[in-house]
């Protein structure tokens, strides 16, 4: 199976999941609502202390305050390692995990904000759209990725709905930073 397969077949079953999970928390919790952004702190590690919870409700009986609850995915797709080439980027893909897809970077500036991987910045602002510019108002659910730490030459990313242009972007903008290799697991 080819490296593009791999990742459209991780991503939908991932949202397969995702969808029947909002349903079944949209029944339980009539007012709580899928794909809610919040702000964390700001030493919580992720990427300017954002964060897209999967779902978000107040439930009456148990208390006023926001509980948040997460997808736990049940299906994963497994494949044998697979070597990937990216222009001059070499990748070992040993899983795709598309709500916790990690990334270890070779031979690359660390992408952290105030330097780093040039454009990290403009990829969040796309893909995570923390202002909420980029709405389809038709579509269901955000099609944006729901977090991002950044960890020294790892990163960490839950892509949530985001498309797999998403992911693409991703390694296109670390293959154009210089960096050499990465191991996706």
């Amino acid at each position: 199976m080819e490296f593009e397969e791999l990742i459209e077949l991780a991503r939908d079953s991932y949202v397969g999941q995702f969808v029947n999970f909002a349903d079944t928390q949209l029944k339980a919790y009539p007012e709580g609502t899928p794909e809610i952004k919040v702000m964390v702190a700001e030493d919580s590690g992720l990427y300017r202390g954002l964060y897209c919870a999967d779902f978000i409700t107040v439930d009456p009986e148990e208390s006023e305050s926001p509980r948040i609850i997460e997808l736990a995915p049940e299906e994963e797709v497994t494949f044998e390692p697979i070597e990937v080439t990216l222009g001059e980027m070499e990748m070992t893909v040993e899983a795709l995990s598309w709500h916790d897809m990690n990334l270890t970077l070779a031979d690359a500036p660390m992408p952290h904000e105030g330097g780093g991987v040039q454009g990290i910045e403009a990829w969040f602002e796309t893909w995570f759209d923390p202002d909420d510019v980029n709405v389809d108002l038709d579509s269901r659910f955000s099609g944006h990725i729901h977090s991002l730490i950044i960890d020294g030459d790892n990163l960490h990313v839950d892509f949530g709905t985001a498309p797999v242009q998403a992911l693409i972007d991703l390694l296109l903008l670390i293959e154009m930073n210089g960096c050499t290799g990465v191991k996706v697991f």
